[in-house]
């Protein structure tokens, strides 16, 4: 198989793999669980959203620009959703135990036992050779992952029966440690970013096209991003050019407090419609909100929005998926839902 090939090749150079994604118009030590697929399965949906719990109460309908946190959590409720991505900032302002029992835990904390979250800024208190000891004490050692730092992966499904979908969430804060997130300058002394690029391109290349067709990734900074108060990163290039060279198919990222649906694209932000990966910014779990920029949007953000608090929903089928946007009761309405069904990149054999 041609992905099997390419993914032996950058491993033997550099312990890296290759990715990409779809079209727009169409254990190693590791926490990797499985959702076994019950008998009639066909898919699952999901929701995801970032940047959500402030370090007070909520503010109700007199602000509902800023604080609609348990607003947004109610979205969440309930067991119709196989799991809720967390896509950093969690909790704010520096993501302290504390905080999150006093106000994450009695609002998004209600769905904890199908919570898979992945670590924002705020949680290292924008200090990324710190540690985020608040977020590990509240999510438990499996959020810890292969090496104590933050990411891991798991399956949704009973690969290699159908659904089945590979998640992978990723602490793109390591991003900004010495080394950055890459290949490892000296393999010999590697920084925490380095391992977790080390350990991505193996978990790629232990997860098959042929066994896992489709693969999620989620993170909180996005690498593309039309957005003021925070913008595209740079610095998670090379997860993105892992994931794209293994053919994955979403990206998911926070840390922009807008939504914001990009068509499918190649690492460096160029339309790749056959084997490009769609990204979604959902900086919307309900702390503030962060304006578009005026002027011209870039031609490949095909939706925006910064003025509702709210959640992504994804339904993940054997090898296709569907989104919808759902605002937070009280919030102006946004619709962004895909019109049909769009399929999973796969690997050319």
């Amino acid at each position: 198989m041609r992905r099997t090939l390419a993914l032996l090749g950058v491993l033997a150079v550099a312990a890296t793999v290759i990715h990409a994604q779809a079209s727009e118009d169409a254990h190693r030590r590791t926490r990797h669980g499985t959702e076994p697929a019950g008998t009639g399965t066909t898919r699952f949906v999901i929701a995801a959203a970032g940047d959500i719990a402030c370090q007070n109460a909520p503010y109700g309908s007199g602000s509902p620009a800023n604080c609609q946190y348990d607003d947004t959590a109610r979205l969440i409720d309930g067991t119709s959703l196989a799991r809720v991505l967390l896509l950093g900032d969690n909790q704010y302002d520096v993501g302290a135990f504390t905080a999150y029992m006093s106000y994450f835990d009695p609002t998004w904390g209600r769905a904890k036992p199908n919570l898979a979250p992945a670590p924002g800024n705020h949680e290292y208190a924008n200090d990324p050779s710190s540690r985020p000891r608040g977020y590990f004490r509240y999510f438990g050692d499996a959020v810890r992952g292969p090496d104590g730092l933050g990411y891991y992966s798991y399956d949704l499904g009973a690969c290699p029966d159908d659904p089945c979908w590979h998640l992978i969430s990723l602490n793109s804060e390591l991003c900004f440690a010495a080394g950055g997130c890459g290949r490892a300058a000296d393999p010999s002394d590697p920084g925490p970013g380095n391992r977790m690029h080390a350990w991505l391109a193996q978990d790629l290349a232990d997860h098959p096209d042929s066994e896992y067709p489709c693969t999620l990734a989620y993170w909180h900074h996005p690498r593309f991003s039309f957005s003021t108060g925070s913008g595209a990163t740079s610095a998670v290039g090379p997860l993105w050019q892992l994931l794209h060279a293994a053919r994955a198919d979403v990206v998911l990222n926070g840390h922009s407090h807008n939504y914001q649906r990009w068509r499918p694209v190649d690492p460096n932000g160029g339309l790749d419609r056959e084997t490009g990966i769609r990204e979604f910014v959902v900086g919307t779990g309900g702390a503030s909100h962060y304006a578009l920029p005026s002027g011209t949007r870039p031609d490949n953000l095909v939706a925006a929005q910064a003025d509702a608090f709210g959640v992504l929903k994804l339904t993940l089928k054997a090898d296709r998926y569907r989104w919808r946007w759902v605002s937070a009761g009280g919030q102006p309405a946004f619709d962004d839902a895909s019109e049909h069904a769009v399929r999973c990149v796969r690997a050319t054999p």
